[in-house]
């Protein structure tokens, strides 16, 4: 707590902080639309007396000199990035490209008025930094770096000059969600979009109906894998490969994004009069399936047959085929553990969206793998699947951040939170993307470590964060830097 003291206590630390992010939030600041907020922060910047450089992204350093006397210790990157989800509630007016956030601190929570996300993922780790700059923290050289597009695929770590790290030890990302998490290791992603024209016929067969699978829990495609939700689309197209009469297929279309598990997936299909009693048996023993299966985890989970309107084309059988054949084979779920971190996955795959548009049709995939020979033998597979099916695929991504347990960043901040607040770091690994990973090829020798304060809900007009994080947050940064300036390079 000696730290804090020196800061000027909890109360001073929280207010500090919560106003230097109120700053932040004056300005509209979601991913691509980060300009005003970089010129913001460069005007802050200019005002500490620094000398603020920018990138035609907006990505945008400045080099703070070290205290007198540390001039020799190692220079630190500290480093988070400007954009935020910005979540809208219905109704509420709030235009996410013209307002700015309006922010209140109560009962122990700093939250937006309701009408929006906070953004606090990640401007409440940049306002920490910027706040204690002017706490006179003994510290050696610095360079501060504000990344921009990091809620939309890392775009601007990806395209950041490598010289912008250059002569850098150590980096400080502060996009952390989880005070006294130490993270180290992330995965990297790869989104892959299947599409292949869609070919149709008359229909033949008289009865038509809907098999909509609903209520499913879904969750984010990282966080979430390895909870054993049960994927609609991946249930749905097992049913309907295995029926074992004749039907014609009309539509399929399920979830809504590359990497959200799904939680609702519907077909359209036609049978035979006589054989409507199998269907719906069929659709019968598919409900108790997923009950046995997934009861549990996907409490709220429904399998309805319901009657459908007649449709004017349907899928060809070629069509369906090869589509059916896609969405089985394209993996799915947990891959892989960490070795250094045993309950962090480190390969996965969701199967996050199907549907049919301006006559193709259209898969979505989104893999994620700490090691890039896991994602590469994912991709071609995949690969391989799509050319057999007569699916054609577009891929993007970011790379993973392959850290490890022994990081010496990350051992220096776990003695400062311990003397500073009597716990222990969490040392660990994420299942999600970070900017660290674009760094690592940028500057292989870069020692990296991402922390955060508390954050609650983010990307929700729900996020939140707890006020009582803030002091040992600060602590934590403001004790690395003072051991890490007497240091000698």
């Amino acid at each position: 707590m000696d730290l804090i003291a020196r800061l000027g206590g909890e109360n001073a630390v929280i207010e500090g902080i919560v106003e230097e992010f109120r700053g932040l939030c004056l300005v509209p600041h979601g991913s691509g639309n980060e300009a005003a907020e970089s010129a913001y922060l460069a005007e802050r910047l200019r005002r500490m007396g620094l000398s603020p450089a920018a990138d035609g992204l907006h990505n945008l350093y400045a080099d703070v000199p070290a205290a007198p006397g540390r001039e020799n210790a190692p220079l630190v990157i500290l480093q988070g990035h400007m954009d935020m989800v910005c979540a809208v509630r219905l109704g509420s007016g709030y235009d996410p490209v013209g307002s700015p956030v309006r922010i209140e601190a109560a009962d122990g929570f700093l939250r937006s008025d309701g009408r929006s996300s906070l953004g606090a993922d990640n401007n409440l780790g940049n306002a920490a930094v910027l706040w204690l700059l002017g706490r006179g923290v003994e510290h050696g050289p610095l360079r501060l770096l504000f990344t921009v597009q990091e809620e939309v695929g890392l775009r601007g770590a990806a395209a950041l000059d490598p010289a912008w790290l250059r002569g850098a030890d150590y980096l400080i990302n502060t996009d952390g969600f989880h005070l006294g998490r130490a993270v180290v290791s992330s995965a990297g992603g790869r989104r892959e979009t299947f599409s292949r024209p869609l070919e149709t016929a008359a229909p033949a067969l008289p009865a038509p109906f809907r098999v909509e699978l609903s209520l499913f829990t879904g969750g984010h495609s990282g966080d979430d894998i390895h909870r054993g939700r049960g994927n609609p689309i991946k249930l749905l197209t097992a049913f309907l490969t295995e029926l074992d009469f004749a039907y014609e297929l009309a539509g399929l279309t399920g979830g809504q994004a590359h990497n959200a598990i799904p939680a609702q997936c519907a077909a359209e299909l036609a049978v035979a009069r006589e054989d409507v009693p199998a269907l719906a048996s069929a659709v019968e023993r598919l409900a108790a399936e997923i009950r046995a299966r997934h009861g549990e985890i996907d409490p709220y989970a429904r399998v309805e047959l319901v009657p459908a309107p007649m449709p004017s084309v349907v899928w060809s059988e070629n069509c369906r085929g090869s589509t059916l054949e896609l969405l089985a084979g394209l993996c799915c779920g947990v891959l892989g553990w960490h070795a250094d971190f045993p309950d962090t996955v480190c390969a996965s795959a969701n199967l996050g969206r199907v549907w049919a548009r301006d006559g193709e049709i259209r898969a979505a995939e989104f893999l994620r793998c700490t090691e890039p020979a896991a994602e590469r033998a994912m991709a071609a597979a995949h690969a391989a699947l799509a050319g057999r099916t007569g699916f054609a695929v577009a891929a993007s991504g970011y790379p993973g951040w392959v850290g490890d347990a022994a990081n010496p960043l990350a051992r220096l901040m776990d003695g400062v939170y311990r003397r500073e607040t009597g716990r222990g770091m969490e040392i660990t690994a994420v299942h999600v993307g970070l900017e660290p990973s674009c760094f690592q090829a940028k500057a292989p020798g870069l020692v990296m470590v991402s922390t955060g304060p508390d954050i609650l809900d983010a990307h929700a007009v729900t996020e939140r964060a707890p006020l009582a994080s803030l002091p040992p947050y600060a602590a934590l940064l403001a004790g690395t830097l003072e051991e890490l300036s007497r240091t000698a390079r």
